[in-house]
């Protein structure tokens, strides 16, 4: 629940950058982690797993994108 709460104040007081936006979306992804891992199967628990590094991955390589064309991390402008 404490990721869940971090996430929410980092998306609503510091959405103008792309890095806390990847960080507030990481924590609600491992807050969706752990109150779902008691409930999921196996099969379910590696899929969501693997979803959530995967879109970390994208999500890094989207701002590394971003701030070599347009040279800052502010890309949400």
């Amino acid at each position: 629940m404490i990721f869940l709460f971090i996430s929410m104040f980092m998306l609503f007081f510091k959405w103008h950058r792309f890095i806390f936006i990847l960080i507030s979306l990481e924590f609600l992804m491992l807050s969706l982690f752990l109150s779902l891992s008691t409930s999921l199967s196996e099969m379910m628990f590696f899929y969501f797993m693997c979803f959530s590094v995967i879109s970390s991955i994208l999500g890094m390589v989207v701002m590394v994108g971003n701030m070599k064309i347009y040279g800052s991390d502010q890309c949400i402008f």
